[in-house]
């Protein structure tokens, strides 16, 4: 076996003990949601052993601008340019830029809530 091939058993291992456990958690909240990841993390794996990995392309971009009232706004624009969310107005850029933070961390798992108004 080569040095790849180790370690990428290694972590297959690693992956799939941590599947087994999520599945026992299935019937708590969130347990889905982990056992959905661990099997992410293992396919993805399986394609980088397999030399089949491919960086996935971004789908926007984020754009940060100053309003007449000083405060700081984030965009996030598609890949054609077509504004997906504008941000409330933050009275920092740091805290614009943790705003952009919070959406990136929060969103990719994020689920679809229909509210009643």
């Amino acid at each position: 076996m080569t040095y790849n091939e180790d370690v990428f058993e290694c972590t297959t291992k690693i992956v799939a003990a941590a599947m087994e456990e999520a599945e026992v958690e299935i019937n708590t909240e969130g347990g889905e949601q982990v056992a959905e990841f661990f099997a992410t993390i293992y396919h993805r794996l399986t394609a980088i052993a397999l030399g089949e990995d491919e960086k996935p392309e971004k789908t926007g971009s984020f754009e940060i601008y100053q309003d007449d009232k000083n405060e700081y706004h984030f965009v996030l624009k598609a890949t054609n340019g077509e504004v997906i969310a504008e941000s409330q107005g933050y009275k920092t850029k740091a805290a614009c830029l943790k705003g952009i933070e919070s959406v990136q961390r929060n969103a990719p798992n994020s689920k679809i809530n229909e509210v009643k108004g």
